[in-house]
């Protein structure tokens, strides 16, 4: 599969705007992984967020929390993470989304080799600041990972530009004042478009996601209408897991998010 930007980049040279799911790995749900990545990519799904389960994750919302209680007692470890990302990354690039704690604990240099060794393209750490990203950016770099960087809504527009500066695969621009999911206000569209345009500015080539609170087309289309190259789509994506959604209608209700991102698509 080609790597994280290279997928991303292609769907924008092609005039469209990725829409990426994000599924949490769960031991519990390990055998129906790689239906569910399957039909993500035959609703036109061109990469895929993994999320490792954290006892203490404070970028997730009720939802995304609530799947990482469940799949941490489920006994969720380190070795399912790579045999999700063995099986999913046959179908879509795949980059792993955990928080910094679980990387520290296995040892940033195994854990980056590791995840890139299982079939991972990218590593996005939400409490991971760009200040603390030198060594963690050097060692993905030795592995060849892409080190994804969020950036908060309520940045500068000069602090986006130097966060796209740090940042490799794509820019995760976080669209909402508090945590993913729904609930937190959403910010300003104009102020985004600022900060897309800022984060393009320093980087023309590297793709910006917008993420937390797309849920459905209208939400998908609005998150694009600020100039961003995509999105990413987590806790909408979970409570139709939770629903026990087959893979067919998951890629019903996803491909309708994917036309809400490219409407004139």
């Amino acid at each position: 599969m080609p790597p994280l930007a290279d997928a991303l980049s292609a769907v924008r040279a092609a005039g469209r705007r990725p829409a990426v799911p994000y599924l949490l790995v769960d031991r519990a749900r390990a055998s129906r992984l790689e239906a569910t990545v399957r039909a993500l990519a035959a609703a036109g799904a061109p990469a895929l967020e993994l999320g490792f389960p954290f006892s203490d994750p404070i970028a997730d919302g009720p939802t995304l929390a609530a799947a990482s209680g469940r799949a941490l007692a489920h006994g969720t470890r380190w070795s399912d993470l790579l045999f999700a990302l063995r099986r999913a990354s046959r179908h879509l690039p795949a980059a792993v989304m955990t928080y910094a704690n679980p990387v520290w604990a296995h040892g940033l240099e195994a854990a980056a080799r590791e995840l890139r060794a299982a079939g991972a393209s990218g590593l996005i750490v939400p409490d991971l600041s760009l200040e603390e990203s030198g060594p963690w950016r050097a060692a993905c770099r030795h592995a060849g990972l892409e080190l994804v960087l969020l950036a908060a809504p309520s940045a500068s527009p000069e602090r986006v530009a130097r966060i796209a500066t740090g940042s490799s695969g794509f820019l995760y621009l976080v669209s909402r004042y508090g945590t993913t999911g729904a609930g937190a206000p959403v910010a300003p569209a104009r102020e985004l478009a600022s900060l897309v345009a800022a984060a393009h500015r320093a980087r023309p080539r590297l793709p910006v996601l917008i993420g937390f609170g797309v849920r459905n087309a209208a939400t998908a289309a609005a998150a694009t209408d600020t100039g961003a190259d995509g999105i990413v789509v987590g806790s909408a994506l979970q409570e139709q897991i939770d629903r026990r959604l087959g893979p067919e209608r998951l890629r019903t209700w996803f491909a309708a998010i994917v036309r809400g991102a490219n409407p004139a698509g």
